[in-house]
Parts: structure tokens; sequence; C-alpha cells
């Protein structure tokens, strides 16, 4: 895969503005210049979804990164829900939009999104393993992966039934790391014992680890007073061995 940033910049939280008509638009202008920042800080990796910020954010990486620069300077990762879909064609149909809508021509990284519990089985139901594989082997798609919002036990499940997956995305943060609900650790130590590198999301807790109660705020400032809070949380999981690449939902 190639050496990629630590930090990925997810298309999930945009900085919005009001616009004509009273609604919301994503701030485009603002945007790029967060773009640039982050390219110019040597980082690389863009993840967006299909659902993201109301449907509209495929475009906007279009518009804030594949216009502005060299595709190959850049990796895109978008994913497919088939749990939003109507049926399998509805399903399928979505890569192709996804295509349109990131103007990307290929992507870096494809994701089957958010496998777990009831979801999981919709995506053998409407076939879009073999499918997926057919747009990887036509060369859209360069390593194909799937993120999972579950158990250890139901990862180990799919990734038993699935071996020839090249990468997966899992919730980890140190407040999660010996989550009986979550299960960071364990679900992190199963994808490796399968030899495959891990994207994290949710590192920073959906910004809950950015205000911490001041007894462990103090245990940190002990050890480096200069480090912001959520500095912490991000270099937990990017010193993990095998992790790709750190995703922060930008805003």
């Amino acid at each position: 895969m190639g050496e990629i940033g630590k930090l990925g910049f997810g298309f999930m939280r945009l900085p919005e503005v009001e616009g004509a008509d009273g609604s919301k638009e994503i701030d485009l202008d603002t945007l790029a210049g967060m773009v640039d920042t982050f390219m110019n800080g040597g980082f690389t990796y863009f993840d967006t979804a299909r659902g993201y910020h109301g449907g509209r954010s495929e475009a906007a990486l279009k518009a804030a990164v594949v216009a502005r620069y060299p595709r190959e300077s850049f990796q895109v990762a978008t994913k497919l829900p088939a749990w939003m879909a109507k049926d399998a064609a509805d399903a399928r149909a979505m890569f192709d939009t996804s295509l349109e809508q990131t103007g990307a021509g290929y992507f870096d990284f494809f994701l089957l999104h958010n496998l777990g519990e009831e979801r999981t089985r919709l995506f053998d139901d409407f076939g879009l393993w073999d499918f997926l594989h057919e747009k990887k082997e036509a060369g859209l798609i360069r390593n194909l992966g799937f993120s999972i919002h579950d158990k250890a036990a139901v990862l180990e499940e799919v990734l038993e039934a699935h071996p020839e997956v090249d990468f997966v995305q899992l919730q980890i943060n140190y407040a999660d790391w010996e989550s009986e609900t979550v299960e960071s650790r364990k679900c992190y130590e199963a994808a490796r014992a399968h030899g495959l590198p891990v994207v994290v999301m949710e590192p920073v807790k959906g910004g809950s680890l950015v205000h911490l109660p001041e007894e462990a705020a103090d245990v940190l400032r002990a050890v480096n007073p200069d480090e912001s809070l959520p500095s912490w949380a991000l270099r937990f999981a990017a010193s993990l061995p095998g992790v790709l690449t750190v995703l922060s939902g930008m805003s």
C-alpha cells in the first residue's frame, strides 16, 4: 500500500455556511483552505462515504481535493452502505454514483460500510462482495476492505469468511480499548492476527476525549503539559503497529 501519513481527513463534520435560501451549505472556501493545510503538512488520505453530510460529502471532496490537486498526490476512500439501499440493484448503483460524485476515476480504498448486527447480511444478500471484487479487478478499486461496529467475535466471522480483504477500519481509542461494548483492543488484535492493516476511526471518541475530567487531564498534563488533550488520543491510535492512518472528522 505504500507509506501514508498517519492522519486522515474525514469528510464527515464539514464547516457550513447559510445559503441564499437559509439552508445550511458546505463552506467550500473554508474547506479548501483546510485541505491545503492538511496537504501542506504532508498528509494525503481523504475519507468520505455515500451518506456523509446528507449525501453531499463526496461532491465536496471532488470540489476541494480532486479538482484542485493531481490525482496521484492523494488517496480517496469511500464506502458503500448496503443498509441504505432498497435492493441489490440500488446498492450496486451506489458505486457508480460515488465514482461520479467524487470524480476520483478510481478509489484507492473502498469499504463495505458499517458491518455488524443485522447490517452484515445485506452485503451478502445483495452480492456486494463479488460485485466489488469485479470492480477491483477492473482497476476501479485499489484496496478493498470494510468498516465494522461490533464485537471482536463478529469481526472474526467476517474475516474468516472473507480472507481476501486488504484492510479493515475499526473504532479504536484509549477510552474504548478495554470496553466490553466496543472491544477496541480485541478487534485490533483480531485484524492484526489476520495480517491486515488497520484504518482507525473514532480516535477521539466523537470528540469526547477533547474535554476530559480534571482528574484524567491532570495525569496527562503531568507527563507533558505542552501537549493538547486530543493529541494524546490521536497519538495513542497512531502508535499502534499496523495502523495505516488515523481518521479525524475535520470541522
